[in-house]
């Protein structure tokens, strides 16, 4: 759907909406449903639903990569 290697370079037309759905999460970091879905229903990616949709913050998203990134080099 989305290719955000040169995220910097993403013109108007592709502007990232603020919330996310979970397909474009699941894009974003090359991870399944099952994944996202256990990511979101621990707590460790914070979300929110919209009826039976999930939605989630691209800070909230930042904030999940931002932490797997301290913890990815702390090994």
């Amino acid at each position: 759907m989305y290719d955000y290697d040169d995220y910097d370079s993403l013109d108007e037309r592709e502007s990232i909406s603020e919330y996310l759905t979970p397909r474009e999460v699941m894009d974003l970091l090359y991870i399944g449903k099952n994944t996202l879905y256990g990511l979101l229903n621990s707590g460790e990616l914070k979300g929110f639903r919209v009826g039976r949709q999930w939605r989630i913050t691209k800070g909230a998203l930042q904030e999940y990569a931002d932490r797997r990134a301290v913890f990815l080099n702390s090994i």
